[in-house]
Formats: structure tokens, sequence, C-alpha cells
């Protein structure tokens, strides 16, 4: 006998004929069981209705006991009058969640336990999920259904439930939004609206920075190059896009990230607490880790061409690739470097506890190690424009070459200058032991800036400075001496 409900939408009947006319065999786990429970609500809720149980199939990584309660309980709001009562959302602890039909039988459940896992059982077929950073990456899980067994590879999108059209996408883009917290209902609802933006348009960028989120949508458009989500507050990432190029993840709270793309060209993820990395691919030619908490790096990429790891807490360096030509490395606590690639053109690692420096490569044009232990340099380069080592220990240095631009040299021990070249513009040398100088200091451009001073110069010299600076017609640099 046909059940008669209604609550402010059409009436509906349903029937034990219309509930069973679908036959497992003939259809996915999750959608037999929508079959059976879609006239618990009316056509106004049903779209949305689906996407929870799509959510509830497919549970997102990171997902918590509260999420799924969200979840259930959102599927009791949408129900008609009466059948809200059938779905069980596990409010008052238990551990159990689950939607009855209209004789009492189980339709669909879910089960957590304290290992962590999380299990779906739908008409006959029960498919077990880790809610761990491990899901996001691809984790051995198991699944049966009646009469047959194996193993499946779960993700928190799997292969064979991935979106595959704009529907599908906005279907859990629409979950993932609803469930979003009060102060970040704004901000989710937002980036929605720039996914379907992106996915209509074929848009290969997709910048959703400074959007206040917690958490991102359990799939992102598939075709994306470039991903920006930096500045939010992120401490997870859902898998990655397959043909991602460009990453931009900077300040958010991540400790670790899912596995990288194997296209990807570029990682930015400075400033977050970053213990450690994945492997990186091999085609990757930036990377910019700066301000993390990371103790090593793995493998190097051959083709890596800029590498920014400063202010972190490496105590060493991998071999660093041959085709490096930038690297940043200051505010670390390393003791030495590895041989430095031949067309390397800047080196900056000051702030670390460096005694010596290997052999500079010959394109080198920039050279800053200030704070360091340095007692003395190595040979320059022909070509190197700027010279930073103030903070070291430095007595001497070597011969300066004629490209030199700027050269930093406070706060060493030094007693003596070499020749300058003529085309400096900046000299810093103040607080060392010079008790003279160069005579080239005053054959310096008028546009140099010259800093002399805590030197024990004599007085003879000084008073020849004072001379020379006032004489009518000169035009040397500007000179700080007392």
């Amino acid at each position: 006998m046909p059940f008669h409900i209604g609550s402010g939408c059409l009436p509906a009947t349903i029937s034990n004929r219309r509930i069973y006319r679908i036959a497992w065999s003939d259809t996915p786990p999750e959608m037999s069981s929508w079959e059976k429970m879609k006239e618990f609500f009316c056509s106004t809720h049903q779209t949305e209705a689906l996407e929870c149980i799509w959510a509830i199939c497919h549970p997102p990584a990171g997902t918590t006991r509260e999420d799924v309660v969200n979840r259930f309980e959102l599927l009791r709001t949408l129900a008609y009058a009466g059948w809200e009562e059938s779905i069980h959302s596990g409010q008052h602890g238990e551990n159990y969640f689950c939607i009855l039909d209209e004789d009492s039988q189980e339709i669909l459940s879910v089960t957590l336990d304290d290992a962590g896992n999380y299990t779906v059982n739908c008409q006959g077929y029960s498919e077990t999920h880790r809610l761990t950073l491990d899901t996001a990456q691809g984790e051995e899980g198991t699944g049966h259904a009646e009469g047959a067994s194996g193993t499946f590879r779960t993700s928190f999108l799997p292969a064979t439930t991935a979106p595959q059209t704009p529907a599908e996408y906005d279907a859990v883009w629409s979950a993932w939004r609803r469930a979003a917290p009060a102060e970040e209902s704004r901000g989710r609802a937002a980036v929605v609206q720039k996914m379907r933006a992106c996915l209509n348009n074929g848009n290969a960028v997709l910048n959703v920075g400074e959007s206040g989120l917690t958490t991102l949508p359990d799939c992102l458009p598939a075709h994306i190059t470039t991903l920006v989500i930096s500045d939010n507050n992120l401490t997870s990432l859902p898998a990655l896009p397959p043909e991602l190029r460009t990453l931009e993840v900077s300040g958010n709270q991540l400790t670790s990230l899912p596995v990288l793309p194997p296209g990807l060209l570029e990682l930015s993820i400075f400033n977050n607490p970053l213990t450690h990395l994945p492997a990186l691919p091999s085609g990757l030619c930036k990377l910019w880790i700066f301000g993390n908490q990371l103790t090593s790096l793995p493998v190097l990429p051959s083709g890596l061409q800029e590498l920014s790891v400063s202010d972190n807490q490496l105590a060493s360096l991998p071999a660093l690739p041959s085709e490096l030509c930038k690297l940043w490395a200051y505010n670390n606590q390393l003791t030495s470097l590895p041989a430095l690639p031949s067309g390397l053109q800047e080196l900056s690692v000051s702030d670390n506890q460096l005694a010596s420096l290997p052999a500079l490569p010959s394109e080198l044009c920039k050279l800053w190690a200030y704070n360091n232990r340095l007692t003395s340099l190595p040979a320059l380069p022909s070509g190197l424009k700027e010279l930073i080592v103030s903070g070291n220990r430095l007595t001497s240095l070597p011969v300066l070459p004629s490209e030199l631009k700027e050269l930093m040299v406070s706060g060493n021990r030094l007693t003596r200058l070499p020749a300058l070249p003529p085309g400096l513009r900046e000299l810093s040398v103040y607080r060392n032991q010079l008790t003279r100088l160069p005579e080239s200091i005053t054959g310096l451009s008028s546009e140099a800036t010259v800093n002399l001073e805590g030197n024990p110069l004599s007085e003879r010299t000084l008073q020849a400075l004072r001379d020379i600076t006032s004489a009518p017609g000169y035009s040397g640099p500007r000179i700080r001496f007392d």
C-alpha cells in the first residue's frame, strides 16, 4: 500500500515497487541507494540531496566526524516531514550514520572507527576510506560487493567517480560551499563562482588567493595549468590537477604536500610550516620554499634553474643541479656548501655558519654571504658586480673585479683594502681595523658613496681626506669618515 506524505512541496507517493525499480547490477552503489531515497525529497530539493549523497559516498580528504554529522543533518533538513526520522545523523555521539527505508531497512550507512576508517555501506557494497592526508595521495583500501571481492585505490576523488561534466563538478563544489563555517561562507561562494567560470570558459589559470579558506573542494578543474591559492589558512591540499605547471600556495599553514603533478614547472610555497617535501617532478625549473621548517631537501631535479630555500633549518644542501642559475639559502644552519654549478649567477648564503666558500663560478654576478664565519674569500669572478660579506672575520680581500659596483665589507677585521675598481658605486667598510686607504678611493665617481666610519684611521689620513673632499672643484665620491 502506498504511503502518502507532504511538507509544503507537492505531495509524493512512495511505493516499494517504485523504490526497488532499479537493480544493483545496472547502477553504481550510490545511485542505487539514491533511487530508493530520492522520493524522500521534493523535486526542488532533490539536486541538493543528491550532491550530499555523493559527498557521503566519496568523502573528501580531511573529512571529520563533524563533517559527516553535517551532511546527514542536511539530508534531514531537506527531507519531507516524517521522513527525517529515517535519517540518523549520529549527532548524539554515535559513530554510526544511516538512512532507512519505509520498512526500517538500511539503504545507506557510514561507520567511523577510532583508527580513522570511514566505511560506506550501500546496497550490499562496502568501501573503506582512510581519513588521513594519505587519502589525498592515493592509499590502498578494500571494497567488496555481494559475490565479489577485491581491492581499490581510494583517494579524495576516485578515478571511477571523478567529475566528467560541469554538472558533476558543480555538485561537489556546491556541497563544499554549503559545508562552510559561517565566517568562511562568503569566501567559499566566491571561489565556487571562480571555479565555475574557469570550467565554463576553459581558463587555464585559477586564482583563489586571499579568500579566507581553510579547505579546498575535493576536485579542482582538471584542465588548469596554473593554481594560485596563496594567503589562505589551508592545512592540507587535495590531489592536484594532472596538467598543473605552476603552483603558488605561499602564506598558508601547510605542513606537507600531496604528490606533485609530473609536469609541474614552478612551485612556490614559502611561509608555511612545511617540515618535508615530497619527491620533486623531474622537469621542475623553479622551487621557492623559503620561510618553512625544512631540515633537509629531496634530490633536486637536473633542470632546476632557481632554488630559494632561505629561512629554513637546513644544515646542508644536496648536490646542486648543473643548470642552476640562482641559489638563495640565507638564514639556515649551513656549515659548508656543495660544489657550485658553473653557470650560477646569484648566490645568497648570508646568516649561516660558513667558515669558507667553495670555488666561485665564472658566471657569478652577485655574492651575498654576510653574517657568517668567513676568514678569507676565494678568487672573485671577473664579472662579479655585488659583493656583500659584512659581519664575518675577514682580515684581507682578494683582488677586486673591474666590474664590481657594490662592496659591503663592514664588521670584519680588515687592516687594508686592495685597489678599488673605478666603477664602484657603493663602498661600506665601517667597523674594521683600517689604518690607511688606497689612493684609488678618491678617484671614484661623484655618484659613489663611501662609509669609513668606525676605523682607527691615523690623524694624517683623516686630515688628508678633509683637505681633498673640501677642496674647490672636488668631484670624487661622498665619503663619511668621522
